[in-house]
């Protein structure tokens, strides 16, 4: 994830690495509690709502790949343009 931050300037690094930083560890811990404590309010207990785990599993893993991707290009993106600035075009 650091490298996402590279073509950034400072003031952008500062503030898109404490936004992250917050809202990725404690949004995350916070939502993942509530969701747990959900399904076992919902199916009696997490045996019984593996199945609903193992489908949020892999939806969270497949949005995590989708949200990679896209950042991939955007770094692309954005290091091509200040290469371009740099050269003077």
């Amino acid at each position: 994830t650091q490298m996402a931050y590279i073509p950034l300037d400072d003031d952008s690094k500062v503030r898109g690495k404490a936004a992250i930083e917050v809202l990725g560890s404690r949004l995350g811990k916070s939502g993942g509690s509530f969701l747990q404590q959900g399904l076992i309010f919902i199916f009696g207990n997490i045996l019984n709502a593996g199945w609903a785990v193992a489908f949020l599993f892999y939806a969270v893993v497949l949005g995590w790949l989708g949200a990679a991707d896209r950042l991939s290009g955007l770094f692309l993106a954005k290091t091509e343009m200040q290469k371009a600035e740099l050269r003077g075009e």
